[in-house]
């Protein structure tokens, strides 16, 4: 097998080379055990294709199973849309002088396995020939410069897209059918019915429904139990970062770049005369690791580290501005004068509110609610890196969701779309 990390995700890799299957979905379950019994298999996984259930089977070692969570790279290419919609593709992904060999027919993985490249040709050709036998149309999809005579390109990004898909679980433990029959024969013996009774309680009523109160205190301490860094503090950093970062690389230049609220920010760099050997060659490990673009004319590669920051306090509601006084808060001097306060507009930097919501969907009746109640609304700003000062001056009831920056072409500098979630009492 061969293991891939991950890029932002903390442990986390693709693995290729799985040993696959594919079972009726009535018996996949039985079947499965079956097969992991008979072939030493110690995890797995799976997903559906049409009426069948596809099962990929792996041994793995206490080593290989540290540090974070395994996905299968066989089963995300295999639910790609423009691969579920033809009858069989082959992807091709080179490795230096390996190439990762990935079939998929009628939605169903075929064959997952790593060969070296001076004997890829045959191996095509056996592909090939298999396909034409079975009256299935081939696409041939590759990722790698030594890669000749393929179909289409194929981008290693869309292996990152649907980042729950292909996780590899551990083969469930089966109890042996004799233990449960030897349970009961016990429970017969020495208890008879008193037994029985205590080992089939009647079930306890029914928990009464939640009050509006325990529904809306519930969904307030989910909400902001999630990260909710200050956007007053997290967004001038980031920022910051991104000033301090070199935007020219050995002939790249720095276009843009996307930010979460945890892990590294994702950097996207324009050719502007350099080479993919070169920028390799000389980028340094804070920008690795770095995947070149199948058009040759962007990469991208890791950004600032998103630091930690406070979060917004629910200890702290109290002291939070009403949404009005939200508004006036982030008015500068030229907008003094706005008519459209819930969008306020001045010399290119642009705030836009959303009105507050409720938390839960659920109406109160009469007498329900007890005191002030947490609002939800979402704010977006745009604006231009020097102005990145006003963001400081934003009160703490802001969170920051995603911070996007770009380097205008026209000349006007850094642009940055800044995005999050602001609280408020009723």
């Amino acid at each position: 097998m061969h293991f891939e990390s991950i890029p932002g995700e903390k442990g986390a890799k693709l693995v290729f080379g799985l040993d696959w299957r594919a079972y009726s979905a009535k018996g996949a379950r039985a079947e499965r055990r079956h097969f992991a019994e008979e072939s030493g298999a110690t995890h797995f996984t799976e997903y559906k294709a049409n009426d069948e259930t596809i099962v990929g089977f792996c041994e793995l070692e206490p080593a290989q199973r540290k540090g974070g969570k395994l996905y299968s790279a066989a089963a995300r290419i295999a639910l790609l849309d423009r691969v579920r919609r033809r009858p069989a593709v082959l992807i091709l992904i080179q490795n230096d002088e390996r190439v990762q060999l990935v079939l998929v027919q009628r939605g169903a993985v075929s064959l997952d396995q790593e060969v070296a490249l001076n004997a890829l040709a045959d191996r095509r050709d056996e592909i090939e020939d298999g396909c034409a036998k079975a009256g299935l149309e081939l696409a041939t999809l590759g990722y790698g410069a030594q890669l000749h005579a393929v179909d289409e390109s194929f981008d290693l990004r869309e292996l990152l897209v649907a980042r729950k898909v292909g996780l590899i679980k551990k083969v469930p433990v089966t109890v042996p059918t004799t233990v449960p029959l030897l349970v009961i024969l016990a429970a017969v013996f020495f208890g008879g019915k008193q037994l029985i009774d205590v080992l089939n309680p009647p079930p306890p009523p029914p928990a009464p429904p939640p009050t509006f109160m325990q529904e809306y205190q519930s969904a307030a301490m989910r909400t902001l139990a999630a990260p909710a860094p200050l956007a007053n503090q997290l967004t001038p950093k980031l920022l910051a970062s991104f000033g301090a970062q070199e935007t020219n690389v050995a002939g790249w230049q720095f276009q843009k770049a996307s930010c979460t609220i945890a892990g590294p920010c994702m950097a996207t760099y324009k050719r502007q005369g350099g080479t993919f050997k070169e920028f390799d060659a000389r980028a340094p490990e804070s920008l690795r690791p770095v995947l070149f673009n199948t058009d040759g004319w962007h990469l991208t590669a890791r950004g600032p580290e998103v630091t930690v920051a406070e979060r917004v306090a629910l200890a702290e509601q109290k002291t939070w501005p009403t949404q009005q006084a939200l508004i006036k808060a982030l008015q500068t001097d030229p907008q003094k004068l706005s008519t459209k306060p819930d969008t306020l507009d001045s010399h290119g930097y642009v705030v836009d509110i959303k009105p507050a919501e409720r938390l839960i969907a659920r109406q109160p009746t009469a007498g329900e609610v007890q005191g002030p109640l947490v609002l939800r609304g979402a704010w977006q700003i745009d604006g231009y890196k020097w102005q990145s000062a006003l963001l400081a001056r934003l009160p703490d009831n802001m969170a920051l969701d995603t911070l996007d920056v770009e380097l205008k072409e026209d000349g006007t500098g850094v642009h940055f779309t800044a995005k999050g979630k602001y609280y408020v009492l009723n």
